[in-house]
């Protein structure tokens, strides 16, 4: 009985002894999880169809500090065009991250079912920019 009972108590510090697990909190910044490149497919946006994957618009995300990124929105075709657009805000909300300009909501990025250039269906990270005041014209991508 005292063999059972020292197998037992051993077990239990040896449990109580174990590296704990608890959830810390991430320690990377919320533009640092967005920056990266977004590219779009026809099966995102059914109007690029007759483009190569080459002459598709992609958006590239750059760090400014921990909450704000810099959008660079790049359109190979028809002709090569670059807008910029500084101080983007990142916000956190309860289905994804929010971009703001001036507060007002350009765009969102979440973790959603993508297509990739082949027509698989992925969980990826899902950029979508839409501005009302037009300052951008719409976008859907996926994160590379």
């Amino acid at each position: 009985m005292k063999i059972q009972l020292l197998f037992c108590a051993l077990i239990g510090v040896l449990t109580a002894c174990q590296h704990e697990s608890d959830i810390q909190p991430s320690t990377s910044s919320l533009a640092s999880e967005a920056v990266g490149t977004y590219r779009t497919n026809f099966y995102l946006d059914p109007s690029y169809v007759a483009l190569s994957p080459g002459q598709m618009p992609y958006v590239e995300l750059k760090q400014e500090s921990d909450s704000n990124v810099t959008l660079l929105l790049n359109k190979p075709y028809p002709s090569s065009e670059t807008k910029a657009i500084s101080h983007v805000r990142l916000q956190r909300k309860s289905d994804g991250v929010e971009l703001q300009v001036a507060n007002t909501s350009i765009g969102t990025l979440q973790t959603d079912r993508v297509f990739t250039n082949s027509g698989m269906e992925k969980q990826g990270q899902l950029l979508r920019l839409a501005a009302q005041d037009g300052s951008i014209s719409e976008f859907v991508g996926v994160k590379q």
